[in-house]
């Protein structure tokens, strides 16, 4: 359904709309879907996004630190109805900064005693490896969050996607 409604050019909140429609006559009664959907516009560096009922996002600054947080814009899909899902102010990326976004496999990663991977983790990870490429970045969270739970089964997808953008360097 994603891919069908956006090849048609749609806002990202209106395509958050009409899979909500969709999936409310596929799922069975009490099962949804979140999702989180951003849209990348390279020319600019333009980041926006909506999304529903997902973890949240990050952008870190090149010193580690948060500059935004990605929240959930509406509830999950396949729910309700009426959901309405709103399109964020796009966010400018700069050179430095780190995109993230995270399953909740990710964040939710248990130990045997039960404490959780976390957002916390996921960013003390990010500032600790900040150098590493994206690739490395994402294969590395999942190495930590399999390290984390001490060998447990996973139960749960885990997935990230970080995106990077490099630091250019000055020519003059």
């Amino acid at each position: 359904y994603v891919r069908c409604f956006a090849a048609l050019q749609l806002e990202l909140d209106e395509i958050l709309a009409r899979v909500n429609q969709m999936l409310l006559k596929d799922l069975e009664h009490g099962h949804f879907v979140t999702l989180f959907l951003a849209r990348l516009h390279l020319p600019h560096k333009l980041l926006s996004y909506a999304s529903a009922g997902h973890v949240p996002g990050f952008v870190l600054l090149e010193s580690g630190n948060v500059k935004c947080t990605m929240d959930s814009t509406g509830p999950p899909l396949g729910l309700f109805s009426a959901s309405e899902f709103s399109l964020q102010p796009a966010i400018q990326l700069n050179p430095g900064e780190i995109a993230v976004f995270l399953t909740d496999g990710v964040t939710e990663s248990t130990t045997p005693d039960g404490h959780q991977f976390g957002a916390h983790r996921v960013l003390d990870y990010i500032r600790t490896h900040g150098d590493d490429s994206a690739l490395n970045l994402a294969d590395g969270m999942y190495q930590a969050t399999r390290e984390f739970v001490q060998g447990d089964l996973q139960d749960d997808d885990i997935t990230s996607v970080v995106i990077k953008l490099n630091v250019t360097p000055d020519l003059t």
